[in-house]
């Protein structure tokens, strides 16, 4: 967890959306056969500023320094989905919830 979690948010009285994105739809994850788990962000209704993260799984801890820069440097959730993410990789799942943030999810119905 880095920033924000959704009660801490709600705790503050603010407008909130939470995009989380399963490992089970992470190519990757697949392949080393690690699908438990998800990604979850924290985004600002009023200017889609993401405010925290949490990583659940495998690798979290490898993978969760992404969303601290993302909040050091008060980045939008599309600001983060447009940033290229290698493939196959499990920060793929990082990228993949900024999207269903924007509503865009690629791997998602």
């Amino acid at each position: 967890t880095v920033g924000l979690t959704p009660d801490e948010a709600e705790e503050k009285k603010m407008e909130v959306r939470i995009a989380r994105f399963p490992f089970t739809a992470c190519g990757k994850a697949h392949a080393i056969g690690e699908t438990d788990g998800f990604v979850q962000l924290v985004v600002r209704e009023s200017d889609d500023k993401i405010l925290g993260g949490q990583i659940v799984g495998s690798h979290a801890a490898d993978l969760v320094h992404e969303i601290a820069l993302a909040i050091r440097w008060r980045l939008t959730a599309e600001e983060l989905s447009s940033t290229i993410h290698a493939h196959p990789t499990l920060s793929e799942a990082i990228m993949e919830a900024a999207r269903k943030a924007e509503k865009k999810p690629i791997h998602l119905i």
